[in-house]
């Protein structure tokens, strides 16, 4: 815990000196809810939201948008500190520590996971307070939820830097699921909407699973017993992802000391 700590202490340190860069942020989160609850206006009622979700467009948009930017910052989060590291000499010492490969990573990893979790938290804030989205939370399906989502795109990212710790550069896969996600998990349209084999092809996509249950938590209220069934799902995906997570950078730190690249940026 002293060490988890320790990392986030350094990273909000560094990232508080550039408060230009938290205005931006701000300024993008305020800029984006905007145009949609403009666009939600425009598109006016939507029978397909309205009868699954019981809910107008923009609150539906509003939780998918904000599950969407969580999920993107969890996958690209970790490379992205491998990244910076290699790039400003700190990698092999941090790597030097007594821990685990997994364990290094994740700790500097733990600023962007906090970062985007509070992001997120306050897309759905600002969009209830300052455009009215009508959400139904249940807090304890919504948490469970939160942390079952975010420790299976947890795993995906420490995949995603196994890989930028071999290549030194953005991992394509991770942008690839990116997308694929944003087209068929039903980030700004409901899964109803696809024909019926990208429906079916959806249903391996974490990202589905994770927003039909946040959607549902969130806009519903639904119960720990309506998403039982969602909930397993993504814990099968973190008992596949993180053992691999875990062997993909403990085979990448062979690769690169072996090579002798670990120091190079």
């Amino acid at each position: 815990m002293r060490l988890l700590l320790a990392f986030l202490r350094r990273d909000l340190q560094i990232a508080t000196a550039y408060r230009l860069n938290a205005l931006l942020l701000f300024s993008g989160g305020l800029f984006t809810l905007t145009l949609f609850y403009f666009l939600a206006r425009t598109v006016g009622e939507a029978p397909l939201v309205r009868s699954r979700y019981g809910t107008d467009y923009f609150s539906f948009a509003l939780v998918g948008l904000a599950t969407a930017s969580l999920l993107r910052a969890l996958q690209t989060g970790f490379g992205g500190a491998v990244r910076a590291a290699q790039n400003d000499g700190s990698l092999e010492p941090l790597l030097g520590a007594p821990l685990s490969t997994v364990h290094v990573i994740t700790l500097m990893g733990a600023w962007p996971v906090v970062n985007a979790l509070l992001r997120a938290v306050g897309l759905l804030a600002f969009g209830a307070l300052l455009f009215g989205a009508r959400l139904h939370i249940h807090p304890a399906s919504f948490l469970l939820t939160l942390l079952l989502s975010a420790l299976t795109f947890c795993a995906l990212g420490l995949l995603s830097a196994a890989f930028v710790l071999v290549f030194k550069r953005g991992d394509p896969l991770t942008y690839a699921l990116d997308a694929l996600s944003y087209l068929f998990a039903g980030v700004l349209y409901p899964t109803d909407v696809l024909p019926p084999l990208l429906r079916a092809a959806a249903r391996l996509l974490p990202a589905t699973h994770a927003l039909h249950a946040l959607r549902e938590a969130a806009l519903r209220g639904a119960g720990p017993s309506e998403l039982l069934p969602t909930w397993t799902i993504l814990l099968l995906f973190c008992l596949v992802l993180w053992p691999l997570a875990a062997w993909a950078l403990s085979a990448a730190r062979r690769h690169v000391e072996q090579a002798g690249t670990l120091p190079h940026s």
